[in-house]
């Protein structure tokens, strides 16, 4: 089992994933996946946190992302939070207010933004063209810029991300 609610850190435990228990996260986290963009996403408020778009500077062009964390002062310990192939779409916001409720300041960077808006695109076999548009290079660029972003911040605790 991951667990990821300790904003003192994670903890070698929390790590622990049997084989069985790795391929259920990842056929379960498929699931989840194709499923969400249609499902109605969880709505998390906002009370105590600050949320917003910011650009982040990566290789190519300024890329958005949305950023969730706590209103108290202080560094938090940070996550960059990888969509998937629907984009930065509600149910992704929403995992960072999650992240951002637990203590942690979550970053979530729009891999897709250089095609559009995958969440509106109706047709599942265009969206997997779109999405094959996203290089590894391009991808690991995209989250070098979040965790450089997250550095760079007062409220983002650079030893924890």
């Amino acid at each position: 089992m991951v667990t990821l609610t300790r904003p003192d850190g994670t903890r070698p435990e929390d790590l622990h994933l049997s084989r069985r228990g790795l391929t259920l996260a990842l056929t379960g986290g498929y699931a989840v996946a194709a499923w969400s963009a249609q499902a109605q996403p969880v709505k998390t408020d906002e009370a105590g946190l600050v949320t917003g778009m910011v650009e982040l500077a990566s290789p190519a062009r300024a890329l958005p992302a949305y950023v969730a964390r706590p209103a108290k002062e202080g560094r938090h310990p940070a996550v960059v939070v990888v969509s998937e192939i629907f984009g930065l779409h509600e149910y992704i916001r929403d995992t960072c207010r999650r992240l951002a409720k637990a203590g942690y300041v979550a970053i979530a960077p729009d891999y897709f933004a250089r095609v559009g808006d995958l969440s509106s695109k109706p047709d599942f076999q265009e969206i997997l063209k779109l999405v094959a548009t996203a290089n590894d290079r391009q991808v690991t660029g995209d989250t070098a810029a979040a965790v450089a972003f997250l550095k760079g911040q007062p409220f983002a605790d650079a030893k924890r991300i």
